[in-house]
Parts: structure tokens; C-alpha cells; sequence
């Protein structure tokens, strides 16, 4: 792959996500389901395999929200609108008077209705056969998808993590190339086979050179927001062929730590 193939960066979107504390009587569900997300996109987010694992205290990054929101649990539900306000259009009872009694509100069952035939639903994609040919290059948020950010082409996924972070190699292989790109800032091009090539941009620092040989897991760079990027984060493509494909369709699960 000639270095000129590369697309011009897309615009980044902002890093936005939070840090949500777990408070007693919170569940993964009702945490996913007050933010909105599904359990899955919040355990992946997270690096957790199993949602009953989680703890008091622990700290959840969710994607996509500036402040913490509260949770309601059985013990502590969402608060109920104040009481004692006078109705829209309603005149406040005379001075020395007592406030006219309410008429009692009357409950009504609800009609029986015949139940509604299941509806279809679409069928899950399969999983692909090249799902855990590569490994994860660390634990980050998942914040950007291959695809398209608005009429831009997205050539590959995007990590937020600690400027800092190490960055592993996916796959043995031979550094196709180690240098700076404009727009991607310090990349890393590493060769792992004759059609199947991954990219690492952004990067702050870069710990290995053009032609050398690396293993699977080796560090070959850390973190940073080199060339066109609006914060730390790491930009991973996964070509194949000169041609790029969804990263998530090779990589397997995400590292514990």
C-alpha cells in the first residue's frame, strides 16, 4: 500500500464521554437504559464480559454524555413533581378560607385488548470468520465506527484513551512504515501478510522503524493527538487487499485491563 492511498483525515468528532460512580442498587441494565444505550455498547465501553460483576464504587466511562445522570433504583426513585402548586388558570383560595377539597380521582380498569402478534424481527448479522484474527491494540472507548461521519468516509475505529497509553501491534508482522503522515500525525503501517495490512495513527511517540520486524502484542507506540485530531486517541484501520474494512469484523473480544 503506497502511503499516497491515504485518504485526507476526516473531521474528529469530539471526545465526549463521562465518568458515571456506581451507586448501591445499580444495575448494568438500569445504568444502559437511563443513558439510553444498550448493555452491550456499555460492557464494551467498559472492557466488561459480564455485567453481573459490577461493583459499588466502581467508575463506568459512558460515551457520549458530559455530566452524570442519576439512576433510579427500587430504594431511591425518580423524584415525583412538587405538590401544592396552584393549577394553571385556577384562582388561590381567599385569605382565612380552607382550599376546596379534591374530588376523588377514579381508577378505571383497562379494556382487555387481544394481544398483538409478535413482531418480526430482523435476523442478527453472523458473525464473520475472520472474528479474533486480531487482537485489540489496547483498552479504550469505542467512540467512532467504521463507516461514514456524516457525507465523510471513516476508514476505521477510534479509541479514546490516556495520552500515554501503549499501543500494541494486532498481529505479528514487518513495519511497513513508522514515520508522520499529514493529518494522521506519528502512524505506524505494520505488514502481516501479503494482503493484510493495519494502521495506527495519532500517535504521541513511536517505538519502532520502518522495516523492522515486530511480534504480536509488541508496543510500537503510545497514545497522543498527533496530526488532525481534537483529543488523545488512537485511529486503527484494517485493510485488506489496499482496500479498508471494518476493524470489529477481525478483532476479537476486548482486553481485561
Amino acid at each position: 500500500m503506497e502511503l499516497g492511498e491515504l485518504r485526507e483525515p476526516h473531521p474528529e468528532p469530539e471526545l465526549v464521554s463521562v465518568r458515571h460512580t456506581v451507586a448501591p442498587g445499580e444495575t448494568m441494565y438500569r445504568i444502559s437504559r437511563t443513558y439510553g444505550i444498550t448493555v452491550e455498547e456499555l460492557s464494551e465501553a467498559n472492557g466488561i464480559s459480564d455485567p453481573r460483576t459490577l461493583s459499588v464504587g466502581q467508575e463506568l466511562i459512558i460515551p457520549g454524555f458530559e455530566q452524570p445522570v442519576r439512576v433510579a433504583t427500587e430504594s431511591s426513585p425518580t423524584p415525583e413533581p412538587e405538590r401544592g402548586r396552584p393549577v394553571p388558570g385556577s384562582k388561590p383560595p381567599a385569605s382565612g378560607t380552607a382550599a376546596p377539597a379534591r374530588p376523588p380521582v377514579v381508577v378505571t380498569a383497562p379494556s382487555r385488548q387481544a394481544p398483538r402478534p409478535p413482531t418480526a424481527q430482523a435476523p442478527s448479522r453472523p458473525v464473520p470468520e475472520t472474528k479474533g484474527m486480531l487482537d485489540w491494540p489496547l483498552r479504550g472507548v469505542l467512540y467512532a465506527r467504521f463507516g461514514k461521519k456524516g457525507r465523510e468516509p471513516h476508514d476505521g475505529i477510534d479509541l479514546a484513551a490516556p495520552a500515554g497509553t501503549p499501543v500494541k501491534t494486532a498481529q505479528e508482522g514487518s513495519v511497513l512504515y513508522a514515520g508522520e503522515q499529514r493529518g494522521y500525525g506519528l502512524i505506524v503501517i505494520v505488514q502481516h501478510s501479503e494482503h493484510l495490512i493495519t494502521l495506527y495513527a495519532h500517535n504521541r511517540d513511536l517505538r519502532v522503524r520502518t522495516g523492522q520486524k515486530v511480534r504480536r502484542g509488541q508496543v510500537i507506540a503510545t497514545v497522543g493527538e498527533s496530526g488532525k485530531t481534537s483529543g488523545p486517541q488512537l485511529h486503527m484501520e484494517v485493510r485488506v487487499g489496499g482496500k479498508p474494512v471494518d476493524p470489529l469484523d477481525y478483532l476479537g473480544p476486548l482486553p481485561s485491563s
